[in-house]
Parts: C-alpha cells; sequence; structure tokens
C-alpha cells in the first residue's frame, strides 16, 4: 500500500517539509497525516483539498505558467542543439567511414596482389623477398588497424545516428504539435 505522502507528492510535487511550510504546520504533523495517525487542522484541510481539486482540474491541464513555458522554450531549444550535433557527428562519421572503406579497399587489393606475386613468383620476374615482407608488414598492419571490423564500427556508428535524427525529429514534430493540445480548454 502506497503512502499518502508518496500519493500526495505524486499529485501536488511537493515535499513534506514543503507541504507542512505551505500547510503552516509543524512538519511532524504532516508525517502523522500521512501515516494515518492524525488529522490536519480545518484550515490545513481546505487549503489541501483546493490545491488536489486544482491540480486534478481540466483548469490545471490547459494553465501554462511562465515557468513551465521557459521549459518548453528550453526543451525546443535543446532539441534543436541534439539534431544540430547529431546532423554534425553524421557528417563527421560518415567522412570518416568513406576514409575507412577506401583505405580497406586499398590494402584488400595490395594483399591479393602479394598473394598472386607469392602464388607465381615461378613464372614472374623476382621480387626482392625483403620488398615483400615490408609490403606484407604494411599491409597487415594496416588491416589490422582499418579492417573490416573498423569499417562495420563506423557502419553502425553512421546507421544509428540515422535512427537517432529518425527519433530526434519525430520528437520534434510531436513538440510542434503539443502546445496547441494546451491552448485547448
Amino acid at each position: 500500500m502506497r503512502r499518502k505522502s508518496e500519493e500526495i507528492k505524486g499529485l501536488l510535487g511537493f515535499s513534506q517539509d514543503e507541504m507542512a511550510k505551505l500547510l503552516n504546520l509543524h512538519r511532524c504533523s504532516v508525517s502523522r497525516f500521512e501515516s494515518g495517525k492524525g488529522h490536519f487542522p480545518h484550515h490545513a484541510t481546505v487549503l489541501l483539498g483546493a490545491m488536489l481539486t486544482y491540480i486534478q482540474s481540466p483548469e490545471a491541464a490547459a494553465d501554462r505558467p511562465a515557468m513551465l513555458q521557459e521549459q518548453e522554450v528550453q526543451q525546443a531549444e535543446k532539441l534543436e542543439k541534439l539534431i544540430k550535433e547529431n546532423e554534425y557527428q553524421y557528417e563527421r562519421l560518415s567522412r570518416l567511414l568513406h576514409k575507412a572503406q577506401t583505405r580497406y579497399s586499398h590494402a584488400e587489393k595490395a594483399a591479393k596482389l602479394l598473394y598472386f606475386l607469392k602464388e607465381h613468383a615461378e613464372v614472374l620476374p623476382e621480387v626482392a623477398p625483403e620488398v615483400l615482407q615490408m609490403l606484407e608488414r604494411r599491409v597487415a598492419a594496416t588491416l589490422q588497424k582499418q579492417g573490416k571490423a573498423a569499417v562495420l564500427e563506423l557502419e553502425l556508428q553512421v546507421d544509428l545516428l540515422v535512427y537517432q535524427k529518425m527519433l530526434l525529429e519525430r520528437k520534434r514534430h510531436q513538440m510542434a504539435g503539443k502546445p496547441n493540445a494546451n491552448k485547448a480548454s
């Protein structure tokens, strides 16, 4: 069973201390009331009843105090910043992905050519073994650092940014329709 304090705080948004000050009572009086061991004086019961009636009314749902309007402005500003940051990250990671794909493609071709040179060494002009070893080390290092796994990671990061952009745009659309619903009485 939920305590009255949780129910009242959930409805009104005030802590036990805040309720005591608002109702001009001692905190222990509020505590006793919430635990079901006491009652409020008449003036506190009237004020609490009025607050509960108001907060559950259509009037309260439609009211837009300045501090809540400011919250909506801040929310919209934050959303726009998130959208811009998403766009920036998308462009940045897309460039990195393109470079990684290009590097991988070059390394893949080099690895295939090294394989070809080794497999057909008897019919091709001789290539110095130290040159082949040096090229193998370079290709192996490139594939280790920027191989298919690195490309996959960047592809997934770009995909996540695309999905994030869709969510941000959906939230923008929802917020654009919200003020009209709040102004309805």
